[in-house]
């Protein structure tokens, strides 16, 4: 198989941002993108750091502590921007025989990410530098056959991101139902007017402080879940890729969407080390939050992960009475929700949300009708949004298939 050498493709750009001429500030991600910086910038010459446009790299050299990946991402969003001077800029010098794309497609390969890390040196700390970089060999076809496969590719992605976007609108008008039913208090009255501009009778609740429709009630969530938390690894053991019985949860697995449903990019609880953390699984229709780190991050578990593990950085409500997985969701991401969940963080120097706090939270419960009623209507968007995470599972799996078909293009030219 012909493998060409990569540094004769590109070059290093080191424009520094003197005339402060641009003030967008991004920072690589080890997902691969370029996205806004929440660096404190306060106080920092801006001048030292470096311009990057549109279709030129940008990566860090820094491997070691980095998630086994290398942060490299293009720049596409925007014309020009600037990264910090810790960073490498580079770009493609002939487009006519190499492809940006294609070029950024090699470098989301998961044998990419291995190529650096094992090519990575240094004693403080490991890093792939220039050197190392312009060593990288990889298939280069036709610049025609380039953008057949970049076009299939983003034809790909593309779907997966409009599938997101239809799911986020989804979510979006039931979290709007929500609100008007249970916030608001319009929900339909007997003869399908709205509640409470009708007329409908409110009572005053003490510990929830405010008016609540007649015959609603009120309940802690302790009093009405079975609230646990996850379990970490075992010392001295890791998740493994290849798969098991035995998947696990990770708060980064958590995804976007209303449920966590198994996907291609989800880890395994090794054979030997499953019956040690037996106990900590979740089972379809839990909802779990997240607690150390990122805290309120709020999902229901998908049938696709009925009986996985769940991190420790978790906690799972279950058996829920008088109230249903779809009403405590849509309450824990609402704005009062959010609210509950923020003033319920303790912690200096990590934030936590604690078992006793979660147990704690004010829950109104609705009248069962009221609650059967939503759940039909939400049932109707709930169907759409997982078909959604379905089919863009199985564009994801054809996502991998791409990228590891690079390596064939050469081969497949030669067998001809």
């Amino acid at each position: 198989m012909n493998y060409n050498r990569l540094g004769n493709y590109i070059q290093p750009v080191n424009i520094k941002n003197k005339e402060l001429k641009v003030d967008t500030l991004l920072g690589v991600s080890i997902k691969k993108v370029l996205m806004p910086s929440i660096a404190n910038t306060i106080g920092t010459n801006m001048k030292s750091y470096k311009i990057i446009r549109k279709n030129q790299f940008a990566y860090g050299p820094v491997t070691s502590r980095n998630g086994e990946k290398i942060s490299i991402a293009l720049l596409q969003e925007f014309d020009e921007a600037i990264i910090s001077q810790a960073y490498t800029v580079f770009e493609v010098i002939d487009k006519n025989k190499l492809n940006p794309e294609y070029l950024m497609m090699w470098f989301r390969r998961p044998e990419f990410d291995r190529y650096a890390r094992f090519k990575s040196h240094g004693s403080a700390r490991e890093s792939f530098d220039w050197d190392e970089m312009c060593q990288v060999k990889l298939p280069i076809p036709t610049i025609e056959k380039q953008r057949e496969i970049v076009n299939e590719y983003n034809t790909v992605i593309n779907r997966i991101k409009l599938n997101e976007q239809l799911n986020q609108k989804l979510e979006e008008t039931a979290q709007a139902l929500y609100k008007h039913w249970f916030v608001d208090f319009e929900f339909p009255n007997k003869e399908g007017k709205p509640y409470k501009s009708s007329g409908g009778e409110m009572v005053y609740n003490e510990e929830l402080d405010k008016e609540i429709p007649e015959g609603w009630e009120y309940g802690s969530l302790g009093d009405l879940s079975t609230i646990k938390g996850g379990k970490r690894m075992p010392s001295g053991t890791s998740l493994i890729k290849n798969e098991t019985d035995f998947v696990y949860i990770k708060v980064a697995d958590l995804g976007t969407s209303k449920y966590v449903q198994r996907n291609n990019r989800f880890e395994f609880v090794p054979i030997n080390v499953a019956p040690k953390i037996s106990r900590y699984i979740t089972h379809k229709n839990d909802v779990v939050i997240s607690i150390v780190g990122t805290i309120g991050v709020v999902k229901i578990v998908g049938e696709s992960l009925n009986g996985a593990n769940l991190t420790e950085n978790c906690m799972k409500i279950t058996k829920l009475e008088r109230i249903t997985p779809s009403y405590l969701y849509h309450y824990l991401v609402s704005q009062e929700g959010k609210e509950e969940i923020q003033i319920r963080n303790v912690g200096a120097v990590q934030a936590k949300l604690p078992m006793y706090n979660i147990e704690s939270f004010p829950t109104i419960i609705p009248h069962k009708d009221i609650m059967e009623k939503f759940d039909k209507k939400i049932n109707i968007l709930d169907k759409k949004i997982n078909s959604q995470i379905f089919q863009s599972q199985k564009l994801q799996e054809l996502q991998s298939l791409l990228l590891a078909k690079m390596t064939k293009v050469e081969l497949e030219k030669e067998l001809v």
